[in-house]
């Protein structure tokens, strides 16, 4: 498991959605972040953001 740091997956975030998107969750994402964990992954579901976007955004590895 990967724990990432907000600017990491928000550039992620911009890759995979766009900075619009990105922009518009900046303040809602953690500090740090791990995609892997069940709690992470649902903030991120909340935000309409799937891990396997960013996986993919990443080449396949998030």
């Amino acid at each position: 498991m990967a724990v990432h740091t907000k600017a990491e997956l928000l550039a992620v975030i911009r890759r995979a959605y766009g900075p619009d998107v990105a922009d518009a969750v900046a303040g809602e994402l953690p500090d740090q972040l791990d995609p892997e964990r069940d709690a992470d992954a649902e903030v991120l579901a909340r935000l309409g953001i799937t891990r396997e976007r960013l996986a993919n955004a990443l080449g396949g590895e998030l």
